[in-house]
């Protein structure tokens, strides 16, 4: 993800604009936890819908503002187009980029994001990358595609709280959250990819799963709890499930609409019955949903 992923990214990866009001706070407020961590002064520069902040270098930063600009640009018509109700915010996404794992450890304190190069905090609203080109572990050797992927990812999740299709306040299980970022996620500028691939990464974490005595989470299971997520023998299978999930229900014609009923109905109170409930109301009978989940992981993973 160097400098020159800006090239034909389109107008503005660098806007003129000043910042708003609601940009300044959203600086001021990721200034201040640095400087709480402390980090010193954060550089911020902005595009035409997100700013970045960050003490990455600026070619870095802008880089990773071209990337989200052409990313927003394929993702909100692919959701528009299929009948969800999307736009982008008024206001501008907050995009935190830092130049290494130590600026990433001292101002998110999420090991588990250190691993993988970041992450998407739901509280406050912002996505956090650093470069991993930095790095001296096995992962170093593929750090621009973990740049890109990390930003991809995150960026959908980024997306999906804002630009409508799901609600910060809602209690969404992180198998449809995670469903539509690994949906996704195979994204790159400039390159033909395009959304709902089939995700063979993802599939990879099926098949050896099945190779245990664990090789499947029920869908109640799944939408119920997150847990799977939380639990390092599981959590490659729980991203493998949500991947199908989400693509499944959009590439089924007759199930889409169900989606986007179902995504606008997540509810706010947090549990596992309201989960359950809001899930067979709008989804169906979830022994029905896992046996056709199941059905399809089988379709694709047969599929050339």
């Amino acid at each position: 993800m160097g400098a020159g992923c800006l090239a034909g990214l389109g107008p503005r990866a660098w806007a003129e604009d000043k910042p708003s009001d609601g940009d300044r706070a959203r600086i001021d407020a990721i200034q201040a936890a640095a400087r709480k961590a402390g980090l010193g002064p954060l550089r911020s520069n902005l595009s035409s819908h997100f700013l970045a902040v960050g003490d990455a270098p600026d070619p870095f930063r802008a880089s990773a503002l071209g990337v989200c600009e052409a990313f927003a640009k394929v993702f909100i018509p692919y959701f528009h187009d299929r009948g969800f109700d999307v736009a982008m915010p008024r206001e501008r996404l907050a995009v935190v980029v830092l130049k290494d794992a130590e600026s990433y450890r001292a101002l998110a304190g999420d090991e588990q994001g250190e691993a993988v190069g970041g992450h998407y905090d739901l509280d406050d609203n912002y996505l956090a990358i650093f470069d991993f080109r930095g790095q001296r572990d096995q992962l170093a050797a593929n750090a621009e595609r973990v740049n890109a992927f990390t930003l991809v990812h995150e960026s959908a999740h980024l997306l999906s709280y804002n630009c409508g299709l799901l609600a910060r306040q809602a209690d969404a299980p992180a198998c449809v959250s995670e469903g539509l970022a690994t949906y996704v996620e195979l994204w790159r500028p400039r390159a033909s990819a395009r959304f709902g691939l089939t995700n063979r990464p993802r599939l990879k974490a099926l098949i050896e799963a099945g190779q245990g005595a664990n090789g499947w989470i029920s869908a109640r299971d799944l939408i119920a709890s997150d847990k799977a997520f939380e639990d390092k023998d599981s959590v490659g299978l729980a991203y493998a499930e949500s991947w199908l999930l989400i693509h499944m229900l959009i590439k089924t014609p007759a199930r889409l609409p169900a989606l986007r009923a179902y995504l606008k109905a997540m509810p706010a109170e947090a549990g596992e019955a309201n989960r359950l409930a809001c899930a067979e109301k709008h989804l169906g009978s979830l022994a029905d949903l896992d046996h056709d989940l199941k059905r399809h992981a089988r379709r694709e993973l047969e599929s050339p």
